[in-house]
């Protein structure tokens, strides 16, 4: 059970249906109970609870990963015993307790095996369980020598199909309170009286009890957490009763839903159904921030109930507009006062429900698609799209983070986004490579590629992603070998080259090794070029090693690599020949930029004085054009303005952000692939400008930089959100920085596990500890051995200030691989 735990909270309030034999860290559900329950009882012909394990739950255990393949029963020793024997007793109490953990294949095998020569309560008992997992009609309520609990059962089992159907409920609910009349006086009977009454809340037609009859019946019924039948029965009573009150028009039945579905909290802590029925409750008398709560338990601590959940939220952060159908899961009731926008929550929730729930993906999408025209108009409307796209037949289609970054799969462009997803600056570097590797570019005199470089962290991030999503595929792989061999992964004319890339021409295999970098394989890409100890002979040979460079220098990000020694021999190469001129600039560029990563101004002014002498001999020469000498310049100037940054000389710092950012806000480009160079080469240029504000101190223009960068330029880049979200929260405006935060969280990668992090600082200050928890969860989602998250939730615990479930979050918190290595709680 250790390695299951940790993988979704779920896991705790149902590990009963998963492992008899575990002593649980918290209260399970209610409806898992029921299998200690029967696995505890000696008589099989007795009364059966009331609440049993959803038809499709087991089925989303295993999506779920909370059940391997086998799914294996883990039982007592004293329980597998009995299950061997093949006698008619201990084949129905067999049958009823695999029904009770959900295996209703299992126990409708053992049912079968029981013939017509069994004792007729056995028989009874039977017929009534095929009937109600709806493999034969149901009985009629058997003869007196079958027992009492059975024919009540199947009284009750009657009056409720009934009431499913439509059809008069009274003549069955007549026949169950004339049997339930034989035990007046005993303690069953109050319990066959709750169970009576919540079927009758249940039949519509039939007079329903009043609200202080529930109540004295419940109060009848006792607290005594022992007695679990009758817990159970008071749970169908204040459920049905907080349902039938949701039911009644107008206004009238929110308080006393919201008090009959508070009671059943109480009885049923870590139920997922009745926290979805609290939320609905106190959504239907106006408390939001219960509601939101209250459906976030849900979605935590349930499977079955898990889209609903989140549906829910979707509905209190969409503005008030039709829902079409109301698809599978807008269960909850839409009284109360119209929703307002809330565009952080509504981005959060739409996250939500594309990453926790591992159902069937249709049923996902289903609730987008009813929510149609209140998305529509929202920041959500791209995955509105894109779910509506998905229901009608799309091959291969993705999650939405991952059909967006499609070009660094399987390198082609998504056939299902709207050009408004597409923004050329965050996927048109691997199209691009690709086709300079297709149709043989050369490099000497124009860009062929985007500037933007994929981050060495790009493909971990990825693979996270894709597992978050319950997606499983090579081409969003991490290991290079895994993707190669995809059929979504690696194109077969780009497999075939690589693998004889070693008798390619040194040019293919350059334009080779930019492609590996340009998907996120860094390493791979240094592995098929020649390095720094092979000496240049020529411009391909340069534009070789050059190549081979820039792959370290991605792979060693953020490390404090020495990479000095490896440009000046390429630089000390370099010729006169007039094809070398343009890897002339590029190096000093590159050079500049690793030299400012070691914060080492004599090593940028070295390659600054270079550098001048060989831009304006590159974009002299009649070969360059106008539009890549501007590209060249804007360059250059913005990695030299790394000089004046670290000296302090704000003059020239000025000056030179004047030159990157004027020729980039100029240049439109003249055809479609100048039009992506050029807007490739604005982000970076608006990206360094914002730096540059925020050190000149002028955070107003950085932040109306970021905006423009966030919301026009490339709103699915993360980073930028990111970046967005700290101006935002430096400059006071805490909801904003929770909106870019949960902006750069929905786009989940890269940078997933920070940006679900960061919005959860934002939601603790602001006193959301229950969103903060959900955050962190998120957090570790993408990063299973994150300590500071897991730290967070540690002492959110302990401070008292986690939501309902932190019963159910703390257990699961403490399953985390990074657990052991938390440090000390502060106080």
């Amino acid at each position: 059970m250790a390695d299951i735990t940790w993988r979704d909270p779920a896991a705790l309030p149902l590990r009963p249906l998963i492992d008899l034999t575990a002593d649980p860290a918290v209260p399970p559900a209610l409806v898992a109970e029921t299998a200690l329950f029967c696995a505890g009882r000696s008589d099989p012909c007795g009364w059966l609870p009331a609440h049993a394990p959803p038809a499709g739950l087991r089925r989303a255990m295993h999506r779920s990963g909370l059940l391997d393949a086998k799914d294996t029963l883990v039982a007592p020793p004293h329980v597998r015993e009995r299950l061997e024997t093949e006698d008619h007793a201990g084949l129905l109490w067999a049958a009823r307790l695999m029904r009770a953990l959900g295996r209703r294949e299992d126990a409708a095998k053992l049912l079968w095996r029981l013939g017509e020569d069994v004792p007729s309560p056995v028989r009874a008992w039977r017929d009534l369980l095929l009937a109600e997992d709806g493999r034969q009609p149901l009985p009629p309520v058997p003869p007196e020598a079958a027992g009492l609990p059975v024919r009540l059962a199947t009284a009750l089992a009657r009056a409720g199909h009934a009431a499913t159907s439509g059809q008069p409920a009274g003549e069955a609910l007549a026949a169950a309170e004339s049997l339930a009349a034989g035990l007046a006086g005993d303690r069953l009977g109050v319990v066959a009286r709750a169970r009576i009454l919540a079927v009758r809340l249940r039949c519509p037609g039939e007079p329903g009890p009043e609200a202080d009859t529930v109540r004295a019946v419940v109060r009848d019924l006792g607290t005594d957490r022992d007695d679990f039948l009758a817990r159970d029965a008071a749970l169908a009573l204040l459920r049905a009763a907080a349902r039938a009150a949701l039911n009644e028009t107008g206004a009238t039945g929110a308080e006393p839903a919201r008090e009959f579905a508070g009671a059943a909290l109480a009885l049923d802590p870590t139920g997922a159904a009745t926290w979805l029925l609290a939320a609905d409750a106190a959504r239907a008398v106006g408390d939001q921030e219960a509601a939101r709560t209250h459906y976030r338990v849900a979605a935590r601590t349930g499977l079955a109930e898990r889209t609903a959940a989140v549906a829910g939220l979707l509905d209190l952060a969409t503005p008030a507009a039709a829902v079409e159908g109301g698809g599978p899961a807008a269960t909850a009731d839409t009284g109360g006062p119209a929703a307002t926008a809330d565009t952080g929550e509504l981005v959060g929730a739409l996250a939500d429900l594309l990453a926790s729930d591992r159902r069937e993906e249709r049923d996902r999408l289903e609730v987008l698609v009813a929510r149609r025209p209140a998305l529509g108009g929202t920041v959500c409307a791209d995955a509105v799209r894109w779910a509506v796209a998905v229901r009608e037949p799309a091959a291969g289609a993705r999650p939405l983070p991952l059909e967006r970054y499609r070009p660094f799969l399987d390198l082609s462009p998504s056939e299902i986004l709207d050009p408004v997803d597409s923004p050329p600056v965050a996927i048109h570097t691997p199209l691009m490579s690709y086709t300079a590797v297709l149709e043989r570019r050369e490099p000497w005199f124009r860009e062929i590629h985007p500037q933007r470089a994929t981050a060495a962290m790009f493909r971990d991030e990825m693979q996270a992603t894709a597992a978050v999503y319950g997606y499983a595929s090579g081409g969003a792989s991490a290991d290079y070998r895994t993707w190669l061999a995809a059929p979504d992964g690696c194109p077969p004319e780009v497999r075939d080259r690589l693998a004889n890339a070693s008798d390619l021409p040194l040019l293919d295999r350059a334009l080779l090794g930019r492609l590996l970098s340009a998907v996120g394989f860094h390493a791979e890409a240094e592995q098929i070029l020649p390095g720094p100890d092979v000496q240049v002979r020529d411009p391909v040979g340069a534009y070789a090693l050059a190549s081979w460079i820039f792959a370290e220098q991605m792979l060693t990000t953020g490390h404090a690599a020495e990479l000095e020694p490896h440009f000046r021999t390429l630089y000390d190469q370099l010729g006169d020949d007039v094809r070398y001129a343009r890897t002339r600039v590029v190096t000093t560029i590159n050079a500049t930029v690793n030299a400012a990563r070691r914060r080492e101004p004599e090593t940028i002014a070295r390659w600054r004085k270079l550098g001048e002498e060989d831009l304006a001999r590159y974009t002299a020469l009649a070969e360059v054009s106008e539009f890549d000498a501007a590209i060249m310049t804007s360059r250059w100037f913005r990695a030299m303005g790394f000089l004046p940054f670290l000296t302090g000389d704000r003059d020239l710092l000025r000056a030179d952000m004047d030159r990157w950012l004027g020729i980039a806000r100029e240049l439109t480009g003249h055809d479609e692939h100048t039009r992506v160079i050029a807007a490739d080469n604005y982000f970076p240029a608006v990206e360094t400008a914002v730096r540059t504000h925020t050190y000149l101190g002028e955070r107003d223009t950085a932040l109306a930089l970021v905006d423009e960068l966030a919301e026009r330029i490339d709103p699915i880049d993360p980073k930028t959100w990111l970046t967005a979200g700290e101006l935002r929260y430096q400059a006071g405006d805490v909801s904003g920085a929770l909106d870019a935060y949960l902006r750069a969280a929905h786009l989940q990668f890269p940078y997933g596990r920070i940006s679900w992090f960061n919005a959860g600082q934002v939601h603790e200050e602001l006193g959301q500890a229950d969103l903060a928890a959900e955050c962190y969860r998120r957090s570790l989602a993408h990063w299973p051995t994150g300590v500071t998250p897991l730290r967070r939730l540690r002492d959110l615990h302990l401070r008292g200030r986690l939501p309902d479930d932190r019963g159910v979050l703390a257990a699961w918190a403490a399953g985390q691989p990074a657990w052991s290595r938390l440090p000390a709680f502060e106080g």
